[in-house]
């Protein structure tokens, strides 16, 4: 029997992907400076933009693209076109893929992002980010979602196969042998 939270994410995992997809796409073309794609993502305040070459998308330029492949090897961002740190090939999935088989790809080849395609047209682009939330704390990569089975220790997070191997190991590990089986001296 399912908890009503294991329900809520086992119904989010088979929706499709474009319940998640930013329909909101900018695309540039591959000889735009870096400089004029910060801008747009900034002003627009997107992660990441698509490439195209000839009206034809054939790449995507991320925050860590900037980051990893122009700003730490000193290039210059309003000399360098978009085509010297775009990631290509693009990975696309199609309408009506479940949101666990985009995450199975990402996972696959690295990426955080997928574009979501019908017909060849691009509706629209899904991240890691679009599916568990705007994350305050540390990434988590989502390599994959399995929901536990059992009863998860508060205190420490232990996973237990019911309620009373649980009970046991709260007994033993965090308050004191005896306590549930009726021995209240240290009480």
């Amino acid at each position: 029997m399912s908890t009503p939270v294991e329900k809520s994410v086992t119904e989010m995992l088979d929706k499709p992907v474009e319940a998640f997809a930013n329909k909101e796409v900018f695309t540039l073309d591959e000889e735009t400076k870096c400089s004029e794609a910060a801008k747009l993502m900034q002003k627009k305040g997107v992660g990441s933009i698509i490439i195209t070459r000839k009206g034809e998308a054939k790449g995507i330029v991320t925050e860590r693209d900037m980051v990893y492949r122009l700003i730490a090897q000193g290039l210059p961002p309003d000399k360098t076109s978009l085509k010297q740190v775009m990631s290509s090939p693009l990975i696309s999935v199609k309408k009506g893929t479940k949101v666990k088989e985009a995450i199975a790809i990402m996972a696959k080849h690295g990426f955080r992002r997928l574009i979501v395609k019908e017909d060849g047209k691009t509706l629209g682009v899904i991240s890691q980010r679009t599916i568990v939330g705007d994350l305050k704390g540390e990434l988590t990569p989502l390599a994959e979602l399995e929901l536990p089975t059992g009863v998860t220790c508060p205190y420490c997070g232990s996973l237990f196969p019911d309620p009373m191997a649980l009970s046991k190991h709260i007994d033993r590990i965090h308050i004191g042998s005896g306590l549930l089986e009726g021995d209240l001296r240290k009480w």
